[in-house]
């Protein structure tokens, strides 16, 4: 069995050690081990690690405020800090948070070395290989389920015209725990992937993962659907605190399902590759996201530097208007109103009004074609990454 957060207490590794919060996520499984004695930064803790620190500056409450939600959208199953050294007991703020986020917080009492902690879960861990893959895909619990759909759709419906579609949906954190919310984030997922095709062939989801097969009659309904289902993995992400890959691929024959089980594993290999925090990606796309990420860890703060987005995501979250989303649609129809207008289902005054508003706020040519470039690139950041 892999190893759990609720076993360290349950199987009393340290005696004494208590966890303090986020019993509903006590079930979160650990991929590994990470030690920073001095907490520096949250951006090295990688999805389904456990943080062990000694709390050194912990109770800097300005400083580490957001620490607690900022691991939790990172994947990060729980927390482990020794006290006794640098903290009398487990600061009172982290408290609160954990609570809030349903986050495990684990206190260590300072009998204990990092060194022996390291030896004991890394030996538990170790005893579950399947821990070492995040990108793991189970086609052998998905594949049979979605070629039994497939056919059964082949038989009762005409899909000559039409092209079938797999989309695998993982979490960062493919060992997180089932829970309500991952339930009802697929259902959603369904529903967009209803909205957008021609038909649904089937679903089936399992813990952390989701597997969904559809069939589109043209390259526009993907295009739609793709992007549609890129707004809700970030709004997942931004509100709900969960994050998701998406990975599609094209099934040309019947017989090609185990290869696309294969590309979509590889598109979470990519995701887990180059850290990213949620995001949709096509298998054709997976050479161009790869090196596309040399320039977000060549510079993170490029999509902060730009205002135009900044403004938009400000204005979004006070509730004032849907306007990234307007030209993020404007953007993939190339600047052509009556297609924008028809995805966003208004009418053509009616977006002409909403992109003034835009300009108006934000001051942005968008007839310069380097002011275009320079807010796509920023917008393909937020989706993978974040602000």
């Amino acid at each position: 069995m892999a190893l759990s957060i609720k076993d360290i207490i349950e199987r009393n590794f340290f005696p004494g050690t208590v966890l303090m919060t986020g019993r509903e996520s006590a079930g979160n499984l650990i991929g590994w081990v990470n030690v920073q004695e001095i907490l520096d930064s949250t951006d090295m803790v990688q999805p389904g690690e456990l943080l062990l620190t000694t709390g050194y500056d912990l109770g800097d409450f300005r400083q580490h405020q957001n620490l607690i939600p900022r691991m939790k959208s990172r994947g990060v199953v729980g927390m482990m800090i020794q006290t006794g050294y640098y903290q009398e007991s487990v600061p009172v703020y982290l408290l609160e948070a954990g609570r809030k986020y349903h986050f495990p917080i684990l206190e260590l009492p300072a009998k204990y070395s990092f060194s022996e902690v390291l030896r004991t879960l890394i030996t538990e861990i170790s005893k579950d290989t399947v821990l070492d893959n995040h990108s793991f895909l189970d086609s052998r619990y998905f594949l049979p389920f979605i070629r039994e759909r497939c056919l059964y759709a082949r038989k009762n419906r005409d899909l000559s015209n039409e092209i079938i579609w797999l989309t695998a949906v993982s979490a960062a954190n493919v060992y997180v725990e089932d829970t309500i919310e991952l339930k009802e984030a697929y259902s959603r997922i369904r529903t967009v992937l209803m909205q957008n095709s021609s038909t649904f062939i089937g679903d089936s989801a399992s813990g952390g993962q989701a597997v969904y097969c559809v069939a589109l009659e043209n390259a526009e309904q993907l295009k739609v659907m793709g992007s549609s289902l890129q707004v809700l993995l970030t709004e997942l992400s931004d509100n709900r605190e969960l994050q998701l890959f998406a990975a599609m691929d094209e099934v040309r024959e019947l017989g090609d399902l185990e290869v696309s089980f294969r590309h979509c594993t590889k598109i979470f290999e990519m995701f887990h590759g180059i850290r990213a925090l949620r995001g949709v990606c096509r298998y054709q796309h997976v050479d161009f996201l790869r090196r596309f990420s040399d320039l977000y860890r060549d510079n993170q703060i490029f999509a902060r530097s730009n205002e135009v987005l900044q403004i938009l995501l400000r204005k979004d979250r006070e509730g004032e208007g849907d306007y990234l989303h307007t030209l993020r649609v404007l953007i993939e129809e190339q600047g052509n109103i009556t297609k924008t207008a028809k995805r966003l289902f208004v009418h053509r005054h009616t977006l002409q009004n909403r992109l003034q508003v835009i300009w108006d706020l934000t001051g942005m040519d968008y007839e310069d074609y380097y002011s275009r470039l320079f807010l796509s690139l920023s917008m393909l950041i937020y989706d993978y990454y974040g602000i």
